[in-house]
C-alpha cells in the first residue's frame, strides 16, 4: 500500500469510530462507499494484514446500514477475488436474498464448505443463487442432487394433498417456487463445468 493510501486509510478509520458512535445512517453509508471503493482501487495489492484491516471496517459497518446499502457492498465486492473472507460470508448467510445472492453466485472466498452450509441451512432462494455459479464441484453438485429429489417428493406430497376442483385454492406461490427451484438445481446436472448462462437479478 502506498503512503498515501496508507494516510488516506487512516483518516477513513478515524471516521469510521466517529461515524458509529454518532453518525447518522446517511454518513454510515457514505463511509461505506467510500471504504469500498478504498478497497476496490488498491485490491490487488493489498497484503493480508490490510485485507484483514478492510474486513474489520466493513463487518463494523454492515451492522449499521440498510439492507439496500448491504446489497450495493455485495455486489460491488462479489466479483473480487481478494474480497475480505469474513465480510464475504457476513454477507452471503444474510438472510435476506438480495444481500446474499450477488455473493453466493459470484465470490471465489466462499469455499465448498460454506456453499454446502449456506444450502443446508438457508432457503431456497440461497440454493437457486448457489446453483448459478459458473463451476461447483462434485460435493456442492452431490447435494443439489439431494436437495432436487427432497424438492420431487416435497411437491408430489403437497399435490397428493390438494382439495377437489371447487372446494378451495390451492398454494400456487408454493409451486412455483418448488419449479423454479427444481429447474435451477438441475442446470447442472451433467454440465458442472459449463460457463454460467445467466445470473440472479436483485
Amino acid at each position: 500500500m502506498s503512503s498515501k493510501s496508507a494516510a488516506t486509510s487512516e483518516s477513513l478509520l478515524d471516521e469510521l469510530q466517529t461515524t458509529l458512535a454518532h453518525g447518522t445512517v446517511a454518513r454510515r453509508v457514505e463511509t461505506l462507499r467510500r471504504v469500498t471503493d478504498l478497497f476496490i482501487n488498491g485490491a490487488v495489492d493489498y497484503s493480508d494484514e490490510q485485507v484483514g484491516l478492510f474486513d474489520d471496517v466493513f463487518q463494523c459497518l454492515i451492522l449499521h446500514i440498510e439492507t439496500s446499502a448491504k446489497a450495493l457492498l455485495a455486489n460491488r465486492l462479489a466479483p473480487i477475488g481478494t474480497a475480505p473472507p469474513l465480510t464475504i460470508r457476513a454477507l452471503a448467510f444474510d438472510d435476506l436474498i438480495e444481500v446474499a445472492a450477488p455473493v453466493l453466485a459470484q465470490s471465489e472466498r466462499l469455499d465448498d464448505d460454506a456453499l454446502i452450509e449456506a444450502a443446508r441451512n438457508k432457503s431456497q432462494a440461497h440454493l437457486m443463487a448457489i446453483s448459478t455459479r459458473r463451476v461447483l464441484s462434485d460435493a456442492v453438485t452431490d447435494l443439489f442432487e439431494t436437495a432436487r429429489q427432497g424438492l420431487r417428493d416435497g411437491a408430489g406430497a403437497a399435490r397428493g394433498r390438494q382439495p377437489a376442483a371447487g372446494s378451495g385454492s390451492t398454494d400456487r406461490g408454493a409451486g412455483s417456487d418448488t419449479a423454479g427451484a427444481l429447474r435451477a438445481l438441475g442446470d447442472h446436472k451433467g454440465n458442472r463445468d459449463r460457463p454460467r448462462a445467466r445470473q440472479i437479478i436483485v
